[in-house]
């Protein structure tokens, strides 16, 4: 059984019996005798009304309809014109014109018939038929209208590879049609076994339909539902299945918290939004669907028909008399890369706790890669996401130093521990005795050394963090079209929280995107801007004063990270040279199972060539070792996708 998604209704047809009557009645003012225009002019004023009431008649009409729907009413009305009057004595007949608008102001239907009038104890009055209507109707027919649903706009990827697009879909379910209230529930009970869903609440489901009803279970892709056990189906009583098609993802989850999903409209949809969407199959639910639901929705198109007043098709069809295409719709292109989503997901579907993984074109600020990890239930930990950087902070740290004297070969003190206002600070469990004492700001931040920059929060202020961090995108005003935290950091901290934050933490906060736009901004050499549909949310330049000189010493910072730290393994790549910093942030309270310390969020930022992203994963080890073989990972995928392109 198939479902077409088609609603007919029946616009046009023989005059109300109510509306008949008065029409009969009706008479001239006194002491003014009507002309033929006059009436066949208040006949014009009357089709285009729906109310025949003020025409007079010879005879009552043959049908029994209603003249003109609810439906019709409003935009949809006909405009009626007399263009023509042939007076011969007593008989007159009017040439009547007719303009129905459309959902598509480009698209009309116009057509003529004609009014016959005649000469009555001195008054003109119509002889009705239901030609008048149309010239293609005979006695007892109507118009009616058909309301098929539309397709609704593509989004695609930045190479035009469709993102979403119309599918086929299938929905298993109990017919109860001829089973007893006991045999439908057992049903219900079967269904919901093989297609492993809840099964109370489906024979709740089930039970809550008239006896008749068909009640779906479950929407299904065409490969998903070719995957059910045909055989266990077989058995099911009243088991039947409608065939389908609605706006889908190119395969199941991809990209779900950027793209969103569509669903039909309710009663309080359309309440709320209005009566376009009275007649529109589907709308948007979150990401880009919701939010571009505008320019997304598929407007129906219309097509009329003859049909007999009791809405059955006509002894002989004629066909459709008109047809009203729905206008094409331009598609969404957004900026990610198809081959690099992929990757994204693939490479995080099997990780344990919340993850992300985002990627940026610095030289544009598209975003390539926006996957949340499977674990964080639907929640869109890539783009709105509330953690603290941890060490990969340190790159805006050392920025900070940088603007008070600094450079990559000053001297700094890296000591086993240090104590500020009570609290001891120290370094990761792992760090390496080697790596301790007097050493090169280029080494702490290779080796990831905290002692080493808490030690200089006397010297760098909160202010001084904050707008390091801001010349690297923190805190920035984004609007990609979706929601999207760019992160925060406060200027006003002190005491034990600026010693933190010095090295990431305290109240600092941001997203895996404002890391991946954080490392984009080191390449770039200034704050970048992401977008996701350009067309509609173009990029635009943010205030940076972060110089040339700069950048390429922080460039020298993570390029060290690579080449004599913690993310050696980047090195030598056959994509050419990598950037990056590895980070852990603390979060919560001592944990028994990790022998009383917190537990601590793993991150990764790199860089190469014209690609920056970052690698989040919410309860990991510490960022080279959660983080680092992830990152790994994406970087083989990106070089053998090609989407590595040089730095400009």
């Amino acid at each position: 059984m198939e479902s077409t998604n088609r609603r007919t209704f029946l616009i046009w047809s023989g005059l109300g019996v109510a509306s008949v009557s008065a029409a009969v009645l009706t008479s001239c003012s006194p002491g003014r005798s009507e002309s033929p225009r006059d009436v066949a002019e208040r006949l014009a004023t009357a089709l285009h009304q729906g109310d025949i009431a003020g025409v007079p008649l010879v005879s009552a009409p043959s049908g029994t309809g209603a003249f003109l729907a609810e439906r019709m009413k409003g935009s949809l009305r006909p405009n009626v014109e007399v263009r023509e009057i042939d007076e011969r004595d007593d008989a007159a007949t009017a040439r009547i014109g007719f303009t129905w608008p459309s959902t598509d102001p480009q698209q009309t239907w116009t057509y003529e018939s004609q009014a016959q009038l005649a000469k009555s104890d001195g008054q003109w009055r119509v002889r009705w038929e239901d030609s008048i209507l149309h010239p293609g109707l005979e006695e007892g027919q109507g118009l009616a209208l058909a309301t098929l649903p539309g397709e609704r706009a593509q989004i695609l990827d930045q190479n035009g590879v469709a993102l979403v697009s119309d599918q086929q879909v299938h929905l298993p379910g109990i017919n109860k049609e001829g089973l007893t209230d006991d045999q439908a529930a057992a049903s219900a009970r079967k269904l919901a076994a093989v297609l492993d869903i809840d099964p109370k609440g489906y024979q709740e489901k089930v039970a809550a339909y008239g006896p008749q009803a068909f009640v779906d279970a479950l929407t299904l892709r065409r490969s998903d539902f070719l995957e059910l056990d045909a055989a266990a189906l077989k058995t099911i009583d009243g088991y039947m299945v409608l065939t389908d098609t609605m706006p889908l993802s190119l395969q199941r989850g991809f990209a779900g918290a950027v793209l969103g999903a569509v669903r039909h409209p309710t009663a309080e949809d359309v309440e709320s939004k209005g009566e376009e969407i009275k007649d529109v199959e589907w709308i948007g639910a979150g990401g880009l669907q919701e939010a571009f639901d505008e320019k997304l929705r598929a407007a129906p198109s219309l097509r009329v028909t003859i049909r007999e007043l009791d809405g059955s098709a006509p002894p002989v069809s004629t066909g459709p008399l008109w047809e009203q295409k729905a206008p094409a719709k331009s598609p969404l292109k957004t900026t990610l890369d198809v081959a690099l989503q992929k990757a994204a997901e693939e490479i995080i579907k099997d990780t344990a706790s919340p993850s992300a993984i985002v990627a940026v074109r610095p030289s544009t600020g598209d975003i390539l890669a926006v996957a949340s990890g499977p674990d964080g239930n639907s929640y869109p930990t890539a783009t709105v996401g509330q953690y603290a950087p941890g060490s990969t902070f340190k790159i805006a740290t050392s920025l900070a130093l940088l603007r008070h004297g600094a450079s990559p070969e000053s001297t700094v003190q890296c000591s086993e521990s240090i104590t500020v206002d009570g609290q001891t600070f120290k370094n990761a469990g792992t760090y390496l005795p080697d790596h301790l004492g007097d050493i090169s700001l280029r080494e702490a931040i290779a080796q990831s050394c905290n002692t080493a920059l808490i030690d200089k929060h006397d010297s760098v202020s909160q202010s001084d963090l904050a707008s390091a961090g801001e010349a690297l995108g923190i805190g920035a005003d984004w609007d990609l079209g979706i929601p999207a935290y760019s992160g925060n950091i406060p200027r006003d901290d002190a005491g034990t929280e600026h010693a933190a934050s010095m090295i990431g933490q305290g109240r600092i906060q941001t997203s895996p995107l404002g890391m991946a736009v954080f490392a984009a901004s080191v390449v770039r050499g200034r704050a970048v801007c992401p977008q996701l549909v350009p067309e509609e949310k173009p990029a635009r330049e943010l205030p940076t004063n972060l110089t040339d000189q700069e950048a390429t010493q922080l460039r020298d910072l993570m390029r060290a990270v690579v080449t004599e730290g913690h993310l050696d393994l980047l090195n030598n790549h056959p994509g050419g040279e990598v950037l990056g910093k590895t980070g852990t942030a603390e979060f919560g309270q001592p944990d028994p199972d990790r022998g009383g310390f917190p537990r601590t969020h793993s991150w990764v930022i790199v860089a190469q060539g014209d690609l920056a992203f970052s690698v989040f994963v919410e309860d990991g080890d510490y960022g080279s070792v959660t983080g680092a073989p992830l990152a790994k990972k994406f970087l083989d995928a990106a070089y053998e996708a090609g989407s590595h392109v040089p730095a400009p």
